[in-house]
């Protein structure tokens, strides 16, 4: 194993980089760093971790998708890799995400929608059909075991760490049935963590990011993922771009909205569980992003109806915002 700061160090030299600079990382373990090359263009250097014995390995699959997800979506291009060091370098599209980008040009936002929503075609659509059967990523999917670690997380991240409180009896059965209703449904190949800071901005179109933990999943997977996404609040207009475009390109045997909705409160707890884990770790860039999740469940629980899931809902939000005061002070919530 190479220190990471021993593994930059020998990377640099032997890529001959004329300067690094750190980055902002995203919740993983990688690490990122601006660097200039030889020629004076900057590029931008990922270092990872040593991947565990038994365990999907983002650096290698990071390569293997790239190369097949290129040929329909625009992602950053990779320039070289190195095995030994886990390093890589690929192509600077900038620090523009989608979510800035909207943030600053806010009637853009219904063209945004509909470049979203292709994109999201291209997911459920040709690479799914076009893709390998016995590709790596068309033989891991979200299954029980995937869906019972991601509630395991939350739980002992978001309920058990930061409510202090383990979640009600009835919401651990609630997701007990999800998972049995949603893992048959796991057939498309799917992002896994589709949002507006997982797509940068060139030009007029998305860079795809961050996808190397793509599997398959429901058909509504990434749309409910970016539809009640944690780090932005579309409008009402967009919205429905977003949902008539999509669902208008699925099969009509899917039940798109019973799937929806079952999607988006799994995908929202377990959201809350990594943003726990992370403030835990003092990235408090992550604490807005709990009170919007929970906003989210608070309205999946209202469209179902599910009056105690209400209730419980705006508690969490609650509980959520005076832990986030007490413990990390100052941070903007």
């Amino acid at each position: 194993m190479i220190p990471m700061d021993n593994q930059l160090d020998q990377i640099a030299v032997a890529w001959n980089l004329k300067k690094t600079t750190p980055m902002l990382g995203d919740a993983g373990a990688r690490r990122y760093f601006r660097a200039v090359q030889p020629s004076g263009i900057t590029a931008v250097l990922v270092l990872y971790p040593d991947s565990l014995s038994g365990v999907d390995d983002p650096f290698q699959d990071f390569i293997s998708l790239h190369s097949y997800v290129n040929t329909i979506l625009r992602v950053p291009e990779i320039y070289k890799y190195d095995n030994s060091h886990r390093a890589m370098l690929i192509e600077d599209i900038g620090d523009c995400s989608l979510e800035a980008r909207m943030t600053g040009f806010p009637q853009e936002e219904l063209y945004w929608a509909e470049r979203v929503a292709e994109e999201l075609l291209d997911w459920v659509g040709p690479l799914t059909m076009a893709a390998p059967k016995k590709s790596f990523f068309t033989l891991r999917s979200f299954d029980r075991v995937k869906f019972d670690f991601e509630w395991s997380f939350c739980k002992e991240h978001f309920f058990n760490g930061l409510l202090q409180k383990k979640p009600p009896l009835w919401l651990d059965r609630m997701m007990e049935q999800i998972h049995d209703y949603l893992i048959p449904r796991a057939k498309y190949l799917a992002h896994r963590d589709f949002h507006v800071r997982n797509l940068m901005v060139s030009g007029r179109r998305p860079v795809t990011i961050d996808f190397q933990d793509a599997r398959l999943g429901p058909a509504t997977y990434d749309l409910a993922s970016i539809l009640f996404d944690s780090y932005w609040d579309w409008s009402m207009e967009a919205r429905q771009i977003l949902v008539s475009m999509v669902k208008s390109g699925l099969d009509s045997d899917i039940d798109f909205w019973s799937e929806l909705n079952s999607v988006a409160l799994q995908r929202n707890f377990k959201a809350l569980g990594t943003f726990a884990f992370q403030l835990r770790q003092n990235k408090t860039r992550y604490a807005q992003a709990i009170p919007r999740a929970l906003r989210h469940i608070h309205g999946h629980f209202e469209r179902l109806s599910h009056g105690e899931g209400v209730i419980q809902a705006e508690h969490w939000l609650k509980l959520a915002n005076e832990r986030i005061r007490v413990e990390w002070p100052g941070v903007m919530i």
